[in-house]
């Protein structure tokens, strides 16, 4: 990779300073094939107001079908702080688990009950649902093995240095990419964003190193981890690190 990053360097020049380009993406420029585009640019959205009749809409929560959920609710509790609100158990071998930081103020600072939370749960943001069918042979492959549909969860939080060394002093947390650090190529970081080995062999070298160059420095000051399942976590900085 770094054969191709730096023989595919001579071919790029420096991006006209943009408002909507970061600062990590704009020193990089590649034209597409037919010469029509420049990349890296950004298609922003519309200011056209939602449809009035989805006022009130909003992403409630989460769902992970897991292997162990004792195993999994101890990780997301200990290392992310989210509570369990409950878990329902459906039958001897299937449970429901709901997780969730407390929404009591901003960015949960303020405390909230069992009860506060279960009685505010379809009024909450950023929830996470936990399936678990507990039986043998249940193997369930991460995106961080094979590429799917899922990519990662994204947290934030207020001091990413901070977090950086919670975790390094935390057992049992494997850090994929910590803070200041390069993504690698391969990693189950890139397999979990649809760069898994077999897909990146599709790619034109000069592409795969051009990909590389954009997301290296976008992603540097951010943390990657990975739960018991292998299900990837993003962690960003609540300030900074935009991506356009």
């Amino acid at each position: 990779m770094v054969r191709m990053l730096s023989g595919f360097s001579a071919a790029t020049a420096l991006l006209a300073t943009s408002s909507f380009i970061s600062p990590s993406l704009a020193c990089i420029r590649s034209t597409s094939n037919n010469g029509t585009a420049k990349y890296p640019y950004p298609e922003m959205g519309s200011d056209a107001p939602a449809d009035p009749e989805t006022t009130g809409y909003f992403i409630n929560h989460f769902s992970l079908n897991v292997m162990n959920l004792t195993a999994s609710v101890d990780f997301y509790s200990q290392v992310f702080g989210l509570r369990k609100i409950f878990t329902l158990h459906v039958s001897e071998h299937y449970s429901i688990t709901y997780m969730g930081h407390s929404h009591g103020g901003k960015n949960g600072t303020g405390y909230q009950t069992v009860d506060e939370l279960n009685r505010e749960k379809n009024n909450s943001e950023g929830l996470l649902e936990l399936v678990s069918l507990d039986i043998p042979g249940n193997e369930l492959p991460a995106s961080t093995k094979k590429a799917n549909t899922f990519g990662h969860i994204g947290m934030t939080v207020p001091d990413i240095e901070a977090t950086q060394r919670r975790l390094e002093a935390y057992s049992g947390v494997e850090i994929i990419k910590g803070f200041n650090e390069d993504m690698k190529l391969p990693s189950d970081i890139a397999t979990s964003s649809s760069l898994s080995p077999e897909a990146v062999a599709l790619l034109d070298p000069a592409e795969l190193a051009f990909i590389m160059a954009v997301l290296s420095p976008a992603l540097k000051g951010l943390i990657f981890v990975e739960d018991p399942d292998g299900n990837m976590i993003e962690i960003q900085p609540a300030e900074g690190s935009a991506l356009v």
